[in-house]
Order: structure tokens, then C-alpha cells, then sequence
């Protein structure tokens, strides 16, 4: 099953991720990864006021739900105040993971 964990929130300094990097990596889970560029840059349709700020995400393609939220509490903003990790499945055509 694939997973986006989608990191959110505050935070002005950069969080080192290499351990959830390595553990997912290692284990044939990390699909892709990317920092994306300051909210302040992104474009919102329709026009209203943002939601909160993604800066980073992680695609994994794990055995289950429960490896999902294992590797994501590996996370530092898990920790971190004023930031979150949101675990979303991703769904296939045929939902059949469901």
C-alpha cells in the first residue's frame, strides 16, 4: 500500500529527517521524497486564504497501515511543536487496498 506522509506546519529551521530516510530507504519503503518551496511562492485556486503549509512530503509503498504511522513517527515533526504528519493512503483506480 502507498502512503503520503504529508509534513506541515511552523517552523523556521530545517528538520533532519535522515532517520526516517535511512530506516525506509534500508527497508525498500521509500519511493520519493521532496522539500517544496517557501507557501509564500505557491499559487492558491480558488483564491482564499491558505490552509495550513506544507514543506515537505514522503511517498512509502509499505505493508500496511500500521508500518505507515511506525515510519512516520520516526519523523522529527512528529515532535515538534507547531508541526504535524498527515499519514493519507493513496488510492488506486480500483480502491482495492480497501
Amino acid at each position: 500500500m502507498k502512503f503520503l506522509l504529508i509534513l506541515q506546519g511552523d517552523g523556521e529551521q530545517p528538520l533532519r529527517r535522515d532517520e526516517f530516510e535511512r530506516a525506509a530507504y534500508d527497508a525498500g519503503e521509500l519511493v520519493c521524497g521532496e522539500v517544496l518551496a517557501d507557501p509564500q511562492l505557491a499559487v492558491h485556486m480558488p483564491d482564499r486564504a491558505a490552509p495550513a503549509a506544507i514543506d515537505a512530503y514522503y511517498l512509502i509503498d509499505v505493508d500496511s497501515r500500521e508500518r505507515a504511522v511506525e515510519l512516520a513517527r520516526l519523523l522529527p515533526d512528529c515532535q515538534s511543536a507547531g508541526r504535524s504528519v498527515e499519514i493519507r493512503a493513496v488510492m488506486h483506480s480500483t480502491a482495492a487496498d480497501f
